[in-house]
């Protein structure tokens, strides 16, 4: 999973949150730790890791870590491996847990009914109809077969974002566009069957389901950042609505979930967002309510302190993740679990827990950390880092809306330039947030219709995202289809795009920052097609650029 939100300002210091003293009444969290190298326990020294030892609650693997096949992954543990790391925690007291619920994953059985049967991997995208849920849990079920042809079995299921992944798949793979569930009724049927399948075969198991909570909206309001190809400030849904159609149909079933998850790195929690729209929410009391929803639903609450600092370095990745357990507390939250969690680079090592900064050196300070605010120990929030709002949005915007619908333009243009871009200083974040919603509904509203191809922009190739159908073109010149752009190369670029041999003058250059996204406007002919393609251009006219091959087909003869 990844957080991704591109920065042009420089960030600015601009005070602290209120000192607060707490300390953890009643029993500590819980610690919960997981790293790709887990498999290394199986044969680790006590010596290597004894303050982890002492602490630790749960250690929970990443499904592919587990893969069951002849030629394994570079992170694959090996079957004897995995299942000795299992069998030496459940010795030490410390519950094993997976990662899994994978469900826009393209993979199969080689034989369904078989869960020992080979995991064969599909360069097919993922097909979510009903029945993915069962189909999940078979083969999840045989990629944890090195424990349980052992005599292990998990004691812990982290559903990861499940309903995220039935309703918008594809999100880990930026271009990767799915068929997602049609709704919240239909997904939560389907993480309801994975249930069952994996209860009948590991009856005691307990599930516990992550929220990637920033992307999501809560109650209405805002999600953190809009991802690719979404013009809701809502981005994947609404959690609230999602996770309450989850319960229930769990309750019908007379399934549960022993917690929920919250998947919210520091920066979500610290550092307010760029994003006008977003930065009418407190986010620190987002993360929070997320905390009480669990509480009133009767579950347990545990929190991911991370930090995207492990894109950076190890040591940098750790130092946030401690500021974020005293900051968590500082602001009222009582989570049950803290969980020790990195998707980023770093920290590559998990041993040994008496060198700084590897994996276990985290955890046990965690532990200790804990046992210190027990004692007495006061805690502080950190600070909190405000930034400039990102003005290239409605740039790029009142761009495209001049091209698709110059009347609108001129109603809007001029009241967002003179409050806010022509501005030195920021509007006030409600001011901005609603000229931004607004100028994203008079887009999308002209852009309704209109033919779309998405192109991702990679750092030395671009390609047409996998999973649409070719466009829907009339004969003739002068359509205008939308082409989305979207950033998956290392750094921020300016782009236009065009169609090859065409006599229309691109569209102004705009950021594409990675992991973003920008909407272009470009004058197709069905007429210049060969073969039934034509051919854009993404990158800079008259410097460089890149061509991508997007299939056409007429209108009338579409399905």
């Amino acid at each position: 999973m990844s957080f991704r939100k591109s920065r042009l300002f420089a960030a600015l210091i601009l005070g602290l949150l209120p000192m607060a003293q707490a300390t953890v009444a009643g029993e500590p969290p819980k610690i919960w730790l997981n790293h790709f190298q887990l498999g290394m326990l199986a044969t680790a020294a006590d010596a290597d890791w004894p303050e982890t030892r002492s602490g630790l609650d749960t250690a929970f693997f990443a499904i592919n870590t587990l893969w069951p096949m002849k030629r394994p992954m570079r992170l694959s543990i090996a079957p004897a491996k995995a299942a000795a790391a299992a069998a030496k925690l459940h010795r030490e007291g410390i519950h094993i847990g997976v990662e899994c619920g994978y469900f826009d994953h393209s993979e199969t059985l080689r034989t369904l009914e078989d869960p020992a049967s080979d995991v064969i991997a599909s360069a097919s995208p993922a097909v979510i109809s009903a029945g993915v849920g069962e189909r999940t849990a078979r083969v999840e079920i045989a990629k944890m077969r090195s424990w349980w042809q052992a005599g292990q079995t998990p004691d812990y299921l982290v559903l990861d974002d499940p309903i995220r992944r039935l309703t918008v798949p594809g999100q880990d793979s930026p271009g990767q566009i799915l068929q997602g569930m049609p709704d919240y009724e239909s997904a939560s049927r389907e993480v309801t069957a994975y249930m069952r399948v994996m209860r009948a075969k590991f009856p005691a198991v307990k599930f516990v389901v992550i929220l990637n909570f920033p992307n999501w909206g809560w109650k209405g309001a805002p999600a953190f950042s809009v991802a690719p190809g979404r013009m809701t400030p809502m981005n994947w849904g609404d959690a609230h609505a999602a996770m309450e159609i989850l319960f229930s149909t769990l309750a019908r079933n007379d399934l549960r979930i022993d917690a929920i998850q919250g998947d919210f790195p520091w920066r979500y929690f610290a550092e307010p967002p760029s994003d006008a729209i977003a930065a009418t929410v407190d986010w620190p009391g987002r993360i929070l309510e997320l905390e009480h929803y669990a509480r009133d639903k009767g579950v347990r609450f545990q929190l991911t302190a991370n930090s995207e600092a492990g894109y950076t370095s190890a040591k940098a990745f750790a130092d946030d993740s401690l500021k974020y357990l005293d900051a968590y507390l500082a602001v009222g939250g009582k989570p049950d679990r803290f969980v020790v969690q990195s998707w980023y680079p770093h920290p590559q090592e998990l041993l040994p827990e008496s060198t700084p900064y590897t994996g276990t050196w985290l955890a046990a300070r965690f532990v200790r950390r804990l046992r210190e605010i027990q004692a007495g120990t006061p805690v502080a929030a950190g600070p909190r880092v405000p930034r400039p709002f990102d003005r290239s949005e409605p740039e790029a915007l009142l761009q495209l809306l001049q091209i698709l619908a110059p009347d609108e333009w001129k109603s809007l243009a001029p009241a967002i330039f003179s409050n806010w871009l022509d501005r030195q200083e920021d509007p006030p974040a409600s001011l901005a947030s609603g000229e931004l919603l607004a100028l994203r509904a008079a887009v999308a509203k002209a852009a309704d219709g209109k033919p779309k191809a998405t192109i991702v922009l990679r750092n030395r190739s671009a390609d047409v995202a996998t999973g649409l159908p070719p466009l829907p073109l009339k004969p003739g010149p002068g359509q205008i289809c939308i082409v989305e752009v979207i950033g998956a190369a290392s750094e921020s670029t300016l782009a236009s795009a065009w169609m090859e041999g065409s006599k229309s003058d691109p569209t102004p250059l705009v950021w594409i920052s990675p992991g973003g996204s920008r909407l272009l406007a470009v004058a197709l002919d069905l007429s210049s097609a060969k073969n039934g393609v034509v051919i854009l251009c993404v990158g800079k006219p008259g410097g460089f650029y890149r061509k991508v091959a997007v299939m056409v087909k007429p209108a009338d003869a579409l399905p």
